[in-house]
């Protein structure tokens, strides 16, 4: 009996052992879990009072991309409520123009192909004005790694978008400007040019004649026969002087269109120096106005200056060739060439004044070249398009 009342003692200890156990275990997991919760709160409030006191737009979309959560900075951004903003789609609210690579970029998120992304768009306020903001957004997945919503975040960048429009529009009006001085001034070139081949051209011409019938007239007199020679001679070389001039301001070659012209300036070239020049030309006809071939020139011209002056080169050749609507011009020499960075004052003008006048012609410029491996110029123009006025 002793023995039976001890195990049923020690049964009853070990019993009484075990309830303190499991309730002490129990507080300690219902104490734990409210501390758990406690911080689930606290980090979610935190999370509220960061979301909602951002200083940059900020919201959450679900899968179809309409918006769950809104905080102030992106109503303010838009002008729209938080209940007006709520269920709304972000298609509502982006500019049309920028609509489809929006969509297309969230769609590549949506694919797990890109799990964040950010673009320069334009969103349209409730008062119909737009607005520029860089927008970053990033995927939120769930525990299977699967995206369920998408938050984004809007940095207004409006006022530099503004001020970078409006120097790019400056610049434009510059150009056009000075494409349009440029025109003018190619004009008053050829008029004056003009001016000096017929009527300074002509006078010499009969000054030269009468000073023949001089040296006719007053043959039996040495001196005065002397003086006559000296007077043709001087006239003649005046004429020369008269038409060089002429040929400078605008050769007559380019009457009689670009390619001829060219060749001039490649022959004037060749005889004035040791390069050897070369022209490969398409057998087409190119078909410009006079203004767009007058550029064309007057920048293989820049070029073949640049080179006689610079490049220390042995040979050059030129390209010229139509694809499609655009022609295609190329001038190259195995001069010693340069770093186009850090280009002297001078060069630097003269390469930028090549770049703004077929900018002004909707074309491209490409400048090939370093140290002692000789310098290619690329140009490729728009035939048909119109010359800015």
């Amino acid at each position: 009996m002793d023995v039976l009342a001890n195990i049923n003692l020690s049964f009853a200890a070990a019993m009484t052992l075990l309830s303190l156990t499991t309730v002490a275990g129990a507080c300690a997991a219902v104490a734990r879990f409210r501390h758990a919760k406690e911080e689930m709160r606290l980090s979610k409030e935190f999370f509220q009072s960061t979301f909602d006191a951002a200083a940059v737009g900020m919201a959450v979309a679900d899968f179809d991309g309409r918006y769950i959560k809104v905080n102030q900075a992106m109503c303010e951004f838009v002008g729209y409520s938080e209940a007006e903003l709520l269920g709304m789609s972000y298609h509502a609210i982006t500019h049309p123009d920028d609509l489809a690579d929006n969509v297309s970029a969230r769609a590549q998120m949506l694919d797990g192909k890109l799990p964040k992304f950010q673009m320069e768009k334009r969103y349209v306020r409730k008062d119909g004005r737009v607005v520029w903001a860089l927008m970053v957004v990033s995927e939120i997945l769930d525990k299977n790694g699967r995206m369920i919503a998408s938050v984004g975040q809007m940095l207004d960048i409006d006022t530099q978008k503004r001020a970078e429009q409006a120097l790019l529009e400056s610049r434009r009006q510059l150009r056009e400007l000075s494409h349009h001085q440029k025109t003018l001034l190619e004009q008053e070139r050829k008029h004056i040019a003009r001016e000096i081949h017929d009527e300074l051209g002509q006078r010499l011409t009969a000054l030269k004649m009468d000073i023949s019938l001089l040296r006719i007239g007053f043959g039996h007199n040495p001196e005065l026969f002397r003086m006559a020679e000296r007077m043709r001679e001087l006239a003649e070389g005046t004429i020369e002087v008269v038409r060089q001039i002429a040929s400078n301001l605008r050769p007559a070659a380019l009457d009689l269109g670009l390619v001829p012209a060219i060749e001039w300036l490649l022959d004037d070239l060749q005889r004035r120096s040791e390069i050897r020049c070369r022209l490969y030309a398409c057998d087409e006809e190119l078909a410009m106005d006079e203004a767009r071939a007058t550029v064309v020139f007057r920048l293989v011209q820049e070029s073949l200056t640049n080179i006689a002056r610079h490049a220390r080169a042995r040979q050059v050749e030129v390209w010229l060739a139509r694809d499609g609507d655009r022609l295609h011009l190329r001038v190259a020499d195995d001069g010693c060439g340069f770093d186009p960075q850090p280009a002297d004052k001078l060069r630097g003008f003269g390469l930028l004044g090549m770049r703004e006048r077929v900018l002004a012609l909707d074309g491209d410029l490409v400048f090939d070249s370093s140290p002692g491996r000789g310098t290619t110029v690329s140009i490729e123009l728009p035939l048909a398009a119109e010359v800015p006025a």
